[in-house]
């Protein structure tokens, strides 16, 4: 066996947790590609969209969600900076047709929110205010805030999302491709623990 036949060897392939969509219930809104990366997130259940700027992360988002509650009822959560809530207020009203997704700051607001898809910041989950949980999809949004394993961030969701049925991650391309990154992705979405993968090929 050469280097590259051990390497193989070790690599895991991610399992499908998800189902499968209908293509033609998918939001017309979105374009081609947008429409089969949800399809593709939704079948594997825990999946990241690692997407550069102006491809349309914030729409495949929102119908992520909307396609999990549709299935299975319950709620969702998007995270993301506060800079950012009202682009996906307004893609999902104006570009989706679906109803206004409400900014929560703790779990009180959740639970009296009229809405299915809801919309919090980072701080608010960290710091205990939102239990991820309560929801039966989250995705995050600029998820680079997982990049750094040491990090409160990254250890505190590791444990408060590892009971959300369906995860999407969503952030711009890791580039170049850096490898302990791609990694604490991969623990986070349940697809290989961290130290596992560590010792398994570094």
């Amino acid at each position: 066996m050469d280097y590259l036949e051990f390497l193989k060897s070790k690599i895991e392939i991610a399992t499908d947790t998800g189902f499968t969509v209908d293509r033609s219930s998918i939001n017309k809104a979105l374009k081609f590609h947008q429409g089969d990366a949800v399809a593709w997130a939704l079948k594997g259940g825990c999946r990241a969209l690692f997407e550069s700027f102006g491809l349309g992360k914030t729409v495949q988002e929102i119908e992520f969600c909307y396609q999990v509650i549709r299935k299975f009822g319950g709620r969702a959560l998007i995270v993301c900076p506060l800079g950012v809530k009202q682009e996906f207020i307004r893609d999902a009203e104006c570009i989706l047709g679906y109803e206004k997704p409400v900014y929560v700051r703790n779990m009180k607001e959740v639970e009296a929110a009229k809405a299915s898809i809801l919309i919090t910041n980072y701080e608010r989950v960290r710091d205990g205010d939102i239990e991820p949980s309560y929801f039966m999809a989250t995705s995050l949004d600029e998820a680079s805030v997982l990049r750094s394993f040491g990090s409160k961030t990254y250890q505190t969701f590791l444990d408060k999302f590892k009971d959300v049925p369906y995860k999407l991650v969503a952030t711009a391309t890791p580039s170049p491709n850096k490898y302990k990154e791609l990694i604490h992705y991969a623990g986070y979405l349940g697809v290989m623990d961290t130290g596992q993968a560590l010792t398994r090929f570094f």
